[in-house]
């Protein structure tokens, strides 16, 4: 049996396996998904191997190039530039300098510049939900954005 999955605007899918129900969040920024629909088979890690079919719905235009930094809170020490590629409210797609062995659930600090008039510098905190190669996908720790993150994705319609 096939499921299907859609890809949302930061280039993550969330996976449900049909027979444990364990989810796994793939991030898929580094494969260039041109297609409507790509299928794929995934092996989960309870030994079951399932189809799923990735519903493309993002929008190619909505990438930015956004500069900065970010830095890991805990014990692993993460730090280095990145470049964003996508963003929204509730989280932000990013491609670091280096392959770092970031893993999902580790809290960034990222510091990054907007792109709007006043060069605005915003410092947001999040947490990695996915990782591949060097890109990331976090989300934002907080809900709501009293900062010049706010009116930047008000203005540029990047509110989910």
């Amino acid at each position: 049996m096939e499921q299907k999955v859609s890809i949302d605007n930061l280039d993550t899918a969330r996976l449900v396996c049909p027979e444990c129900n364990r989810t796994k969040t793939l991030q898929l920024s580094e494969y260039k998904l041109t297609k409507r629909h790509t299928r794929v088979k995934y092996k989960c890690n309870c030994g079951h191997t399932y189809i799923v079919i990735l519903e493309n719905k993002s929008d190619p235009g909505q990438e930015t190039m956004l500069a900065g930094t970010f830095v890991s809170t805990g014990d692993n020490k993460y730090s280095g530039k990145m470049i964003i590629k996508r963003l929204n409210s509730k989280g932000i797609t990013l491609k670091t300098n280096v392959d770092q062995k970031i893993l999902p659930g580790i809290n960034l600090v990222l510091e990054f510049v907007l792109d709007d008039g006043k060069q605005s510098i915003v410092k947001k905190q999040a947490r990695v939900l996915a990782r591949n190669g060097r890109y990331l996908t976090a989300e934002f720790t907080e809900e709501e954005h009293h900062d010049n993150l706010g009116p930047y994705l008000f203005f540029n319609k990047l509110y989910v």
